[in-house]
């Protein structure tokens, strides 16, 4: 027997361990334990050089030294041990503690053995004393060598673990949200766009669109990364270094070569930032539109200004794509593949660039509207590329809430019908229309068929890779249709989304019948798209105009 997960139109239930109640945890897991390592490797060690700025100097004498060393599976780790023996207010003390470091590490290794050398059994020291307790004592007071790391662990686990509960949080909000919104497919053609990209609208029906990204946000994010990692790195770089201050050290080589990568990321990192605020000072673009003209097969007019001068060349191209960043933890994956690009504009006149006019004409054929989503999206943009007189280039993106036409082409004049059978019932219904167009069956059930309630219901699904989901537009029940007898249906059919299938996304139309206990007895897919004729999503070869886009990117060459 046929079950319900069978359906074409089920919503596959969520995977354990990635809804809100797993990532809230596993968050509040990453903060504790980015808390209990800053307050251990990097906070009480430095309250206690702060404390022990108050202590006193006193001779000692160095009994024992060396660098203990524990090793398990996950490696070896070191520390300094120091046996003195000391003085204080007529009473012998004997210390252990060499710095205000905690326990065993394998950062500073070479420093540890310098460490040793330099307090050799023997040797006459200075320690330093706690008045109030004669027991605590310390050679060096100093901040610990390692304290980079746990500062470090305590910045960026409670950072991502406050990213990971967010993340859930938002995930899980996105998800309700779109739950309440209303299918967005089945709104009529002339409804104003839906997704967060709307321009702002003007007067006249002009509007300004907006980056969808912030300059100064990716600057100032970067910037903070490339500076923690760089302090980090830096200070257990130059921590190493000075381990060869008591001549050659293995250890001390080892580690210096474990962080060159580390150090040639940063290096990269602060390229990366200067670029980011070169381009965060430099022009502005600012884009104008009529929204309501983003309709697929539709000549649009635009106006765009910069701010200032500053750039010796403009490049606009209008692309649609595909977006997919669907998975989560290793097989997260991030996928972008284009099926429409156009090289609009390509100018290098310093007057030209100030302000100007133009138009694009968004196609009709083998596309789709723009498609919002959570982790899938049709995407639509203009991107400008701007270059200085210093060859920086500076891109930004300008999403365009692109429709449908206000009219797509109809379906054949007599469509051909398609008759699925199966538990009894047959279903008749035409194989491909146009939206908006009306879907006129008829449904027969077997006289030899069990008695029951049936429900016909329409929808679609749409996979990307390994996720898939599904909404249902039309549902109606069929309490009283009796074994030997038939009803006849009709369904008016949205004006989106349309049957496509490209590299990334796939949607289909179901139309389908269910008996009493929700299982699917009969189910039959139509096409619903412009002229009946499913859309087929392709990467084009060459950017349209007279020259490639990756051609005009070399400047001709």
């Amino acid at each position: 027997m046929t079950k319900a997960a069978d359906s074409p139109l089920a919503t596959p239930a969520a995977k354990p361990g990635t809804g809100l109640g797993f990532l809230v945890p596993f968050g509040l897991l990453f903060i504790a334990i980015g808390l209990a390592a800053g307050w251990a490797f990097a906070l009480r060690p430095v309250l206690l050089v702060a404390e022990s700025r108050n202590w006193e100097s006193v001779p000692c004498e160095i009994l024992s030294s060396k660098v203990d060393k524990k090793s398990d599976s996950d490696g070896s780790t070191y520390q300094v041990q120091i046996r003195y023996r000391y003085t204080f207010q007529g009473r012998r003390y004997t210390g252990d503690r060499y710095d205000f470091g905690t326990g065993h590490t394998n950062v500073g290794v070479g420093a540890m053995h310098g460490a040793v050398k330099a307090h050799p059994p023997g040797a006459r020291k200075s320690c330093w004393v706690d008045p109030a307790h004669p027991e605590e004592s310390v050679l060096q007071r100093s901040l610990p060598s390692g304290i980079w790391l746990g500062a470090l662990f305590g910045l960026v686990f409670p950072a991502a673990g406050v990213g990971v509960i967010w993340s859930g949080v938002r995930a899980r909000s996105q998800s309700l949200a779109e739950s309440l919104t209303p299918l967005a497919a089945a709104l009529p053609a002339d409804a104003p766009p839906t997704n967060n990209t709307s321009p702002e609208t003007l007067a006249g029906g002009e509007g300004v669109i907006k980056p969808s990204a912030s300059r100064l946000g990716a600057t100032l994010f970067l910037g903070l990364f490339t500076g923690v990692w760089n302090t980090a790195v830096g200070y257990a770089f130059v921590t190493e270094l000075r381990g060869f201050h008591g001549g050659f050290d293995w250890f001390c080589l080892i580690f210096l070569l474990f962080l060159v990568p580390f150090v040639l990321t940063g290096l990269v990192l602060l390229l990366l930032a200067f670029h980011a605020i070169a381009a965060t000072f430099s022009p502005r673009m600012e884009l104008r539109l009529d929204p309501s003209l983003l309709r697929l097969g539709s000549n649009v007019p635009f106006r765009w200004r910069f701010d200032r001068m500053g750039f010796k060349r403009l490049q606009l191209q209008l692309e649609a794509r595909e977006e997919d960043t669907g998975g989560n933890g290793k097989h997260r994956h991030t996928a972008r593949p284009c099926f429409h690009q156009a090289a609009l504009l390509d100018l290098n006149a310093p007057l030209a660039l100030v302000e100007g006019r133009s138009e694009f004409t968004l196609p009709l054929e083998n596309v789709l509207p723009t498609l919002a989503g959570k982790h899938r999206r049709i995407v639509w943009e203009l991107v400008a590329r701007c270059t200085n007189r210093r060859g920086l280039v500076v891109t930004e993106q300008f999403p365009l809430p692109v429709r449908g036409p206000e009219r797509t082409r109809p379906s054949p004049a007599n469509p051909a019908l398609a008759v699925q059978t199966g538990g009894g019932i047959s279903l008749l219904a035409p194989g491909a229309l146009a939206p908006g167009e009306t879907l006129v069956g008829n449904i027969v059930r077997d006289a030899v068929a069990q008695p029951g309630a049936l429900t016909l219901r329409l929808g679609w699904f749409r996979e990307i890779r390994d996720s898939r989901e599904a909404e249902v537009v039309w549902t109606r029940s069929l309490p009283e249709l009796a074994p030997g007898t038939d009803c006849d249906f009709e369904v008016p059919l949205p004006s989106e989304p349309w049957t496509a299938k490209g590299n990334l996304v796939t949607v289909e139309w179901h139309l389908e019948v269910l008996d009493a206990a929700g299982v699917p007895l009969v189910t039959t897919p139509i096409v619903i798209a412009p002229g009946g004729v499913p859309v087929t999503l392709q990467s084009p070869a060459v950017a349209s105009g007279p020259e490639s886009w990756k051609t005009r990117l070399r400047g001709g060459r």
